[in-house]
């Protein structure tokens, strides 16, 4: 009997130690998965400079993206368009552009979420050898340009102030690396490039082997030239709250590139290879403005009247067909919801 009693004994605690082994599990199974939300990641487009790499590399180092709740995979590209073939096909959900591929923007092939900043570091420059020395002097040369680019566009304006067509010049399109070397081996007689690119040649070739015939400044304060971030308009529509996070760790990353330039630089030079000579010259050629400034600009419709005006001049070189409203491709209300969290 006292047998039987310690056998019925046993088998109730082993029972007793399975289930509250199960309990244990079930409990711990429950708050795992009501704790671990998966953490979003977006696939950014940056360009290896101050303006479309600084503001990603310091948000990561800054753990500005993880305070947000995101995290980042950054691709390298060179410049706009090819940025929007990627969004085009789904590869990439944000992306840094220069003023030139705004057009592609006001296409309906993406939206601008920000101002980044003001760019004067575009320029036409013309080789010695060429023996140009004028805009004027431009005419049946050859010259090497990214298309649908911000150098693309300083071209474009510097021809029609100097009373030149497109077709009086033999625009070769290259990236802008080809345009670089096609540039230091005598291939071309001049490129519509942007910095630090330009530093790029003007250390190769030195100074005195290369003529500036024009940059953004000449066309100060008529055409202003900003430099923005856009969302893929499929991502964005989907995932509006993640654009917002990414936003949010963007304007802190903005605010402290301009309080520490000096780090800023160190740490794009590291991540793109860059050197920090030619990334300190493009502080040089950039117009920075604080957060606050930037949403400032984009609620009261003065950053809609900067890409206006240059959807005229893509009207007029044919990469649109007409101006188009800046609220159909501008969303504003992002950035300044970004700041108020």
């Amino acid at each position: 009997m006292k047998r039987k009693y310690l056998i019925i004994t046993a088998i109730i605690m082993a029972l007793s130690m399975i289930l509250s082994a199960c309990s244990s599990g079930k409990s711990s199974g429950s708050s795992s998965s009501g704790d671990s939300k998966k953490v979003p990641t977006l696939r950014i487009a940056y360009m290896p400079d101050i303006h479309g790499a600084a503001p990603l590399v310091i948000a990561q180092k800054k753990g500005y993206f993880k305070d947000a709740g995101i995290k980042v995979k950054l691709v390298k590209f060179d410049s706009g368009p090819p940025e929007f073939a990627a969004m085009a096909s789904g590869d990439i959900d944000i992306a840094y552009i220069g003023p030139g591929a705004t057009f592609l923007a006001a296409q309906g092939k993406g939206n601008i979420i920000a101002v980044d900043s003001l760019n004067t570091g575009d320029m036409v420059l013309a080789t010695k050898k060429s023996g140009i020395s004028s805009i004027k002097g431009l005419k049946g040369k050859t010259i090497g340009v990214p298309k649908g680019t911000s150098g693309d566009m300083v071209l474009n304006l510097a021809l029609k102030n100097a009373g030149l067509k497109e077709t009086d010049v033999k625009k070769v399109n290259m990236d802008v690396s080809g345009a670089v070397s096609a540039f230091i081996a005598n291939k071309v007689d001049a490129v519509a490039i942007w910095s630090p690119f330009t530093n790029e040649i003007e250390k190769k070739v030195g100074k005195s082997n290369m003529v500036k015939l024009a940059d953004d400044t000449n066309f100060f304060p008529d055409y202003v030239f900003p430099q923005s971030w856009v969302a893929n308009p499929k991502y964005l529509k989907s995932n509006k709250e993640n654009v917002i996070k990414f936003l949010e760790a963007l304007g802190k990353a903005n605010n402290y590139r301009s309080n520490h330039t000096d780090e800023a630089v160190k740490l794009t030079s590291d991540f793109t290879g860059v050197d920090q000579e030619s990334l300190k010259v493009q502080v040089t050629t950039t117009q920075f403005m604080t957060s606050k400034d930037i949403a400032a600009k984009m609620k009261d419709g003065t950053a809609k009247k900067w890409f206006e005006n240059l959807e005229k001049l893509f009207v007029e070189n044919g990469s649109l067909d007409k101006v188009v409203d800046g609220n159909d491709f501008i969303s504003p209300d992002l950035y300044q919801k970004a700041l108020n969290k």
